[in-house]
């Protein structure tokens, strides 16, 4: 039984909020930057494949969480050839943030649940 599985399922979308925040940060700190592309993340998981166990309690299969940070292609571009847009990026930004406090709702709501279990069985 996995006691932390509600915060495991929950872990990867915290890390990839937390990246995403950077990223748009990032953005924002080059809005004035001549040359510089916007940029954004990508949240990939990847099945493993079924490895060969020996007992049951082994792994048979494994996840891989990766984040690709890659550059947009937008039509819009400045004089100075920068296609950061302040408007969108602070949108990015406001939204990323609601998604990240949600998440950590979430995540802190199962800990809490555990932390009453844990309460209940001293009583």
């Amino acid at each position: 039984m996995d006691l932390f599985r509600g915060v495991s399922k929950i872990y990867p979308h915290l890390n990839y909020t937390w990246k995403r925040h950077k990223v748009i940060l990032s953005n924002l700190a080059n809005v004035d930057t001549p040359n510089y592309k916007t940029k954004d993340v990508a949240f990939y998981v990847e099945e493993g494949s079924k490895l060969k166990t020996t007992r049951d309690k082994h792994l048979s299969s494994f996840r891989v969480e990766d984040f690709r940070v890659f550059e947009l292609r937008k039509k819009l571009v400045g004089n100075d050839l920068n296609n950061v847009s302040l408007e969108e990026e602070m949108t990015k930004l406001s939204q990323n943030r609601i998604a990240y406090e949600v998440y950590m709702k979430m995540a802190l709501g199962s800990l809490e649940k555990l932390n009453n279990i844990i309460k209940e069985g001293r009583q």
